[in-house]
């Protein structure tokens, strides 16, 4: 019996996700020394059906700023040049480019969906999805609608996506408007 078989229990999707995360975080490609141009490509997608596919690619698009998407990782600042977990790549930028809201964090899956509820003064404002393209995308965006919440996604394993910091700013603040 495996140490993540232990910890959850033989729940066989949470240690697969929590295997592929250890691996992420301390496989051999993730040493301190490694630039992070030569990590492996991991990917993200964003709400859209015309993703391109994932061709295993790992070098740096000379594309414009604001690309988020496609085969090639852009040289913007993104989810998998941040040195740490996922959420807190979006935290740093909810942290600066969203300061004047305070945010509230809720773990609805480990390592596979986090909702983060920003405020205004006591108004709930926005609500944003980090999630896996493995879980449900529509309840709780369903749920908001209904709410009159407004509401965006970032997926963070969707091949192809890379979530750069424009595009998650850009997304966030056209949902507030």
């Amino acid at each position: 019996m495996s140490f993540f078989s232990k910890l959850f229990g033989g729940d066989k999707e949470a240690e697969k996700t929590a295997l592929d995360l250890f691996k992420g975080l301390f496989g051999e490609n993730a040493k301190k020394d490694d630039k992070p141009e030569d990590k492996p490509e991991e990917t993200a997608q964003e709400d859209n059906t015309s993703a391109p596919a994932d061709t295993g690619a790992d070098t740096v698009s000379s594309g414009p700023s604001g690309d988020s998407w496609g085969d090639d990782m852009p040289a913007e600042d993104n989810q998998y040049r941040h040195e740490g977990a996922f959420w807190l790549y979006f935290e740093g930028i909810f942290d600066i480019e969203f300061a004047e809201y305070r945010y509230e964090k809720q773990v609805l899956t480990p390592f596979k969906r986090i909702v983060y509820t920003f405020y205004s003064g006591e108004t709930k404002v926005l609500a944003v999805e980090l999630m896996s393209e493995r879980c449900s995308a529509y309840k709780f965006r369903n749920d908001c609608k209904k709410a009159g919440l407004a509401y965006t996604r970032f997926y963070i394993d969707h091949s192809g996506w890379w979530n750069t910091r424009s595009y998650v700013v850009r997304r966030m603040k056209e949902a507030l408007n």
